[in-house]
């Protein structure tokens, strides 16, 4: 309820007045009667008073509520209840769906007197990383972080299509995440990419214990450590591997429980989602089932310092599809299996043909291990697994084999130590973020990585591709250092060497059986 303002002190005075005047004991006289009519106009100057406080307290409100006044509301009820908190009970209607409505504290919450409006909680901002706003009591959050990735590619030789060079803009991403009370957490994400603005993530998640946790909605599923467990902004390289950026599920809608076990020395996932990759709705009633484990056995086991980050573990996906097929051309020097990214950025070595369709069973595997010691830092992951396919205006499915690996590598010359792939703050930095940071030339981690995705000489034989211009299988030899000016900017410098196993072609009449790319990359995230 809305808080009285204090009784008026008009009554007050003017009572001690009259007692001034009238009491004989302050004169040292006896009491007499007194004269006739004072009582009259005693009673009829406290009934002016009780009036003027009444005007004071309603001009005092509308000072405070100008809108109130404005929209004709009336005087709180006698029996106490304040139509002004929530206006639970006001005739005006609500156009605006209650976005612009007073604000009402959630129930059981009581208001704050620090608070600068009546029913409204004191929040905290705090920045590093991410923008946070927080209730005083930490139930309520939201952070707000932002990815941008401006890069150049200079595709070698020039003068091919599609492998077009220029400057392009991968990522430009905000999220904004938190919790609703502590177990009710949410990530909603948008994505400006080589194709559009589209919704990146979009769940809610259950934070019952750190062992049992429950999402859903979309967001990335966990197949591969090289997707699950790395984070684009901490890759070794700039895009995932060849396996992964063309075959994996990606991002699908759906539910899975998650959590980590035996004090976080397993991590595990498991769930069912729509059967499209990077998809936002399911063209079929089919659904995927995706799980993943990974354990660190000697994480807890100080006597053994050199192996207790050893991550080994594997993945699995299981599904059936009835759609277009995704992707339709598989490309190197891309970042996602999304039919909507266009090939300007990336070479194609394979292109399906016009009709054909992904059809049948589909199962992806993957057995990974990832060593982490001092500034080194080791992930390799082999992958395997098949699709069903149609070829155009036949029912038939064919199954074609899917095959690949990637071992990639990275060192800090600089002297910063990992434990896993997150973010890196150089012990020196080129622009100082804190006071007392001594500058210098930030962190330098050369990197490199060897990636390679085969499919089977089905994809021939069964008439989904043209042996003549496109080849089955890829390899990529990726050469170069990561440069972190402080724990918020990065800078990719590569070399990406592409060779197909049969020449491809990338303008009508002439192959070619390699690629060269020159890659340079700025990334901003906090």
């Amino acid at each position: 309820m809305r808080p009285r303002p204090p009784r008026p002190i008009l009554p007050a005075v003017f009572a001690g007045l009259a007692w001034l005047l009238l009491a004989p004991a302050a004169r040292g006289q006896e009491a007499l009667p007194p004269p006739a009519g004072v009582e009259d106009r005693l009673r009829a100057l406290e009934a002016m008073n009780r009036q003027l406080a009444g005007e004071i307290e309603r001009l005092t409100r509308d000072r405070d509520d100008p809108a109130g006044r404005l929209l004709g509301r009336s005087d709180p009820p006698a029996d106490g209840v304040d139509l002004a908190a929530g206006e639970a009970e006001s005739p005006v209607p609500d156009y605006t769906e209650g976005q612009f409505a007073p604000f009402t504290p959630p129930p059981g919450f009581p208001e704050t007197t620090a608070a600068p409006k009546k029913g409204r909680f004191p929040l905290r901002a705090s920045f590093g990383p991410g923008f946070r706003l927080e209730s005083e009591d930490e139930r309520f959050q939201l952070t707000i972080h932002y990815e941008s990735q401006i890069e150049g590619r200079a595709w070698s030789p020039d003068d091919q299509l599609p492998a077009n060079s220029g400057f392009f803009l991968p990522r430009q991403r905000f999220f904004f995440s938190g919790h609703i009370t502590k177990p009710v957490e949410y990530e909603l994400a948008l994505n400006r990419g080589l194709g559009g603005i589209n919704l990146l993530n979009a769940f809610l998640n259950f934070h019952l214990d750190d062992r049992f946790q429950v999402r859903i909605g979309r967001a990335f599923t966990p197949f591969s450590y090289d997707q699950y467990a790395v984070s684009n902004y901490w890759l070794l390289t700039p895009e995932r591997s060849l396996f992964v950026t063309n075959l994996s599920p990606n991002r699908q809608i759906g539910a899975m429980a998650w959590g980590y076990l035996f004090d976080q020395r397993l991590d595990y996932a498991a769930g069912a989602f729509n059967g499209s990759r990077n998809s936002f709705e399911s063209p079929d009633n089919a659904l995927d089932f995706v799980g993943y484990v990974n354990a660190r056995p000697f994480q807890n086991q100080e006597a053994v310092p050199a192996a207790r980050f050893l991550n080994v573990g594997t993945s699995v996906a299981v599904g059936r599809q009835d759609q277009s097929p995704v992707p339709v051309a598989f490309r190197v020097g891309a970042g996602s299996p999304d039919a909507n990214i266009p090939g300007a950025a990336t070479v194609p070595f394979l292109i399906l043909n016009p009709g054909v369709r992904e059809k049948g069973d589909r199962v992806l595997g993957s057995v990974h291990a990832a060593y982490f010691v001092k500034g080194l830092s080791l992930i390799g992951e082999w992958q395997c697994g098949y699709g069903g396919y149609t070829p155009p205006g036949r029912a038939d499915e064919t199954r074609v084999p899917f095959g690949g690996f990637y071992t990639s590598v990275g060192y800090f010359l600089t002297g910063e130590e990992v434990e896993r792939r997150t973010r890196v703050v150089p012990l020196r930095p080129l622009i100082p973020t804190a006071r007392g940071q001594r500058r210098g030339f930030g962190a330098w981690e050369p990197t490199a990585r060897v990636s390679r995705l085969r499919l089977g000489e089905d994809v021939f034989t069964a008439g989904l591709a043209d042996r003549s211009v496109w080849s089955n299988s890829a390899t990529t030899t990726e050469l170069g250092v990561n440069w972190y000016w402080n724990e918020y900017v990065k800078f990719y410098l590569f070399w990406l060497h592409a060779e197909f196993g049969d020449p491809v072609q990338y303008r009508p009449g002439r192959l070619q059986k390699s690629a060269d790319l020159l890659w340079v990359r700025a990334q901003l995230y906090f």
